[in-house]
């Protein structure tokens, strides 16, 4: 992962279409003519630089898109390629333009030049050619109460967009037009900043079919952790409010404790899945569960997944290479599934 970090030892000036990066140490100055007509009326201390990856197909240094966070427009999203290049659409669009400046002012920023004297050299000498550039105007993000970027991460990851890796490679992302539209998770679950986590450091990477499914049912049990206390409260209230039926209660309570359950409740409650989507993932889960002899339930997507866990959990050494192939196609069907109960998540 590449982390934005300025080189204290550079000072960089923008003078008629010329950067010139002057090393503090040495004295030595450099110069660097980008082939974009950049404009720089922005001030490059009002914007903040993240390095993302997408290794989806459409992906070209056309793909650059306007960012809105929860309906608030913050900023651009486009491939470091665009900025070496003026074919591309937006080569002429001055607010692309603007951010451009602003995008290369900051990647010069983080270069340690060496004694060596440079009049000729692309951006693309230092920097990786796959690497996609989120730039935002912290001024347009004071209006977004307690903005902080790391909360739309699964967001990002949904358009396809991950701080390392490949991207989201696992799912078809929506084809885009030339906005991004990027959220927060429900109100409920935004605090847990482990999901985010998973979707920054873990989920991207590329991992074994058996380490992937583990890390999206983490999600699962993340969630029915949720669901559980929910669950908890709401028993704690009707004891609170009559102790008869206490027989009853303990029922509830078994109910409660019993993890099947509560993933079954996280399904159907406490989110809304798209049909076709848990349609397909039952079915995958079905030929991987029938495939190595264990139960099944037709018409239980929540069931059978939770068998499908308890299959890997307990007896991942008995799955031959067909299993595995089908569990791969599975994983890939999970996460459009995790999308839709993370993005729908309610209390119940």
């Amino acid at each position: 992962m590449i982390k934005y970090k300025v080189n204290e030892n550079t000072k960089i000036k923008y003078c008629d279409r010329i950067f010139e990066i002057r090393d503090k140490i040495t004295g030595n100055i450099f110069m660097y003519k980008p082939q974009l007509e950049i404009d720089n009326s922005f001030n490059p201390d009002d914007f903040e630089i993240y390095f993302l990856y997408n290794s989806n197909y459409r992906i070209s240094e056309n793909s650059i898109y306007k960012v809105y966070a929860d309906d608030t427009r913050i900023g651009w999203i486009f491939p470091i390629q665009s900025l070496e290049s003026g074919e591309h659409d937006y080569a002429g669009n001055q607010f692309y333009l603007k951010y451009a400046y602003i995008a290369l002012y900051k990647l010069l920023q983080m270069i340690s030049f060496t004694d060596e004297e440079y009049s000729d050299f692309s951006i693309l000498d230092y920097f990786p050619d796959n690497i996609q550039l989120l730039l935002y105007d912290t001024n347009n993000t004071k209006s977004i109460e307690d903005f902080d970027i790391s909360k739309y991460t699964v967001s990002l990851f949904y358009n396809g967009y991950s701080y390392n890796g490949q991207g989201n490679v696992f799912t078809e992302s929506e084809e885009l037009d030339k906005n991004i539209k990027i959220k927060q998770l429900p109100v409920p679950i935004r605090n847990i900043s482990y999901i985010n986590v998973l979707f920054k450091e873990l989920i991207p990477l590329h991992e074994t079919s058996y380490s992937k499914f583990h890390l999206l049912y983490q999600i699962i049990e993340i969630l029915i952790g949720v669901v559980f206390n929910y669950k908890i409260q709401e028993l704690i209230y009707e004891i609170a409010g009559s102790a008869n039926d206490l027989f009853d209660k303990r029922e509830k309570l078994s109910d409660i404790t019993t993890e099947k359950n509560r993933v079954v409740w996280l399904f159907n409650d406490f989110s809304r899945i798209e049909a076709q989507k848990l349609d397909i993932l039952n079915e995958l889960c079905i030929d991987l569960l029938e495939k190595n002899g264990k139960k099944i339930n037709p018409d239980k997507t929540a069931n059978n997944l939770y068998n499908v866990r308890c299959l890997i959990v307990h007896n991942l050494y008995s799955l031959d290479e067909y299993s595995r192939n089908l569990l791969e196609g599975l994983n890939n069907s999970f996460f459009d599934v995790i999308f839709d109960i993370l993005f729908t998540f309610k209390d119940n």
